[in-house]
């Protein structure tokens, strides 16, 4: 697969990709949306769970004054408490089909009450678990939202729901003991029981719910009604029940009373909910609006976008493969790409551009490099070679004097054996740089190998280069090198006719004259005439390194 299909291929998994991304936010912000209309439903729900609690728990203290006294009064007054039950429960069963089994019993329930056969004690736990299953399933609904107020209030609404509840079971309680003789102790253990777990979630509930409910409820459940109902009860927990001073139907009325303002507190905090939701649920429909007309509006602006860029890549990248080409065929580093854009393909286009810079330097110093010896920094072999080789074709256009010297430190290796090796490279490089020094521009000094070296003289004749030969190597014996003191060389000079053109053979003879010089004593010229004595230059010995 080529890089342009790959490109297309990106481009449209870009775009799809994003496509999915933001497909699925959408999908979760409607998910929300629908979580908080089922929460909506869960708190209409909850108003009907409410009243329909708050008619149990009525039912269940005035059944707690007809089973203490089952007169035709008090069986009236149940009856027609059960009726208003049954409307409740009607209302409800045709939202939740789930209550139908829960109030199953209820009328057998009711059946032995009436009759009699059902003590007050049975009696008062069927009631309180038919409500403590109908709270449970209110809690439930409190959770099924992911707003934290939100479900905060829903939370407190319950926990005030039990504040009702426990105050309707200490009614009842107190209800049934006030009509019959009860033993007061059992009676009081069990109000101070339900008196604690009333605090509990009354303090649960202040915990929990928003300013406005709190200071509703603190405006409602205020009074002396309701604080004759408290000390009633706290007097009760502590066994300390006034009988002769208050009545059975005087506590019902007044625990009512405190009952009915703690479900006028339910209301009223539920209608908070209702508008806090409404709020919410009007804020994710703007939101959800929004992000439906925003998917759009991005999802055209990026295909437009991703369709633009990637031909501007494609068309980028041509130009550049085609200079690319150009530059590997001619194999010219000095050629540099046209600059066409001022943005990342024009980055890339600097920056390759600067690597052509870079391989371009990177040669010419790869190539000066190769021409170099390291250790002195001056030609080697060969670069030298290559150099003769120039100098003697341009020798068959314009023959001219060509002159060569060759010299060799006498007795280096007794340099290394007493000095060591890192001091004889610092004699060589001396050495190099003290020849450098005498050379001409045009001349040519490089290292043979070892402790030779070898200097090209272009339009030098034999006797003139032989008399520079002479100048070095006094100017070497001269010389105070590092650590070694004084140091001599054998100097062998040759030269070319006029119509010659052997470099192998110049080299050859200014070879074999320093090898005479060598042989003759060494710190010497010897030129390739050394045969005739008028040509052999000769110099004291050399010292002792």
């Amino acid at each position: 697969m080529t890089i342009k299909a790959r490109i297309i291929m990106i481009g449209i998994l870009a775009v799809a990709g994003l496509c999915l991304l933001l497909f699925d936010r959408y999908t979760h912000e409607f998910a929300h949306y629908r979580q908080q209309q089922q929460v909506m439903s869960a708190v209409t729900s909850t108003k009907g769970f409410s009243s329909l609690i708050h008619e149990l728990q009525k039912e269940r203290g005035i059944t707690a004054g007809f089973l203490a006294t089952p007169s035709p009064e008090q069986r009236m007054r149940l009856r027609k408490q059960q009726a208003h039950t049954d409307l409740e429960v009607a209302a409800m069963t045709e939202k939740k089909a789930r209550l139908e089994q829960l109030l199953d019993h209820l009328p057998g329930l009711r059946a032995q009450i009436i009759a009699g056969t059902m003590e007050h004690l049975k009696a008062h736990q069927a009631y309180s678990s038919l409500i403590q299953e109908l709270l449970d399933q209110v809690g439930h609904l409190a959770r099924l939202s992911d707003d934290t107020l939100l479900n905060d209030d829903l939370v407190a609404h319950v926990q005030l729901m039990f504040v009702k509840e426990y105050l309707g079971r200490v009614r009842a309680k107190i209800n049934h003991a006030l009509r019959t003789e009860a033993d007061d102790g059992e009676m009081a253990m069990e109000v101070a029981r339900l008196q604690a777990v009333f605090a509990e979630y009354e303090r649960q509930f202040r915990r929990n719910a928003a300013a406005e409910a709190l200071a509703e409820y603190d405006r409602s459940f205020h009074g002396p009604d309701i604080d004759k109902v408290l000390q009633t009860m706290r007097a009760a927990a502590r066994d300390e029940l006034a009988r002769d001073e208050t009545s059975a139907d005087e506590w019902f009325r007044l625990a009512t009373m405190a009952i009915d303002r703690l479900k006028e507190v339910e209301d009223r905090s539920l209608a908070l909910t209702v508008a806090k939701n409404d709020i919410f649920l009007r804020t994710l429909r703007q939101r959800l609006l929004i992000y439906t007309i925003g998917v759009l509006l991005l999802g055209g602006l990026t295909l437009i976008l991703v369709t633009h860029t990637v031909r501007g890549i494609l068309r980028a990248l041509g130009h550049m493969l085609t200079e690319i080409g150009l530059i590997s065929e001619q194999q010219d580093f000095s050629r540099r790409i046209p600059l066409r854009t001022r943005d990342e393909i024009g980055i890339i286009t600097r920056a390759f551009n600067e690597l052509l810079g870079i391989a371009e330097q990177l040669l010419k110093d790869k190539d000066r490099q190769a021409g170099t010896d390291h250790l002195t920094g001056i030609m080697n072999r060969r670069r030298f070679t290559e150099f003769l080789n120039r100098e003697m074709a341009r020798r068959q256009r314009h023959a001219e004097p060509l002159s060569l010297i060759m010299f060799d430190i006498d007795h280096f290796k007794r340099v290394n054996d007493v000095y060591g090796h890192e001091i004889g490279d610092l004699v060589l490089r001396e050495m190099a740089q003290l020849v450098s020094s005498a050379v001409r521009r045009t001349d040519i000094l490089a290292r043979w190998g070892g402790e030779e070296f070898v200097i090209l003289l272009p339009g030098t004749t034999g006797e003139a280069a032989t008399g520079f030969a002479e100048k070095l190597r006094a100017s070497i014996e001269s010389h105070d090198f590092p650590q070694v003191g004084r140091a001599t060389a054998s100097f062998g000079v040759a030269s070319l006719e006029e119509k010659e053109t052997d470099g192998a053979t110049l080299i050859k003879h200014a070879d074999q004259a320093m090898y005479t010089a060598k042989q003759d004593g060494r710190n010497r010229v010897v030129n390739q005439w050394s045969d005739y004595p008028s040509c052999r230059i000769w110099e004291k010995p050399d010292p002792l390194l």
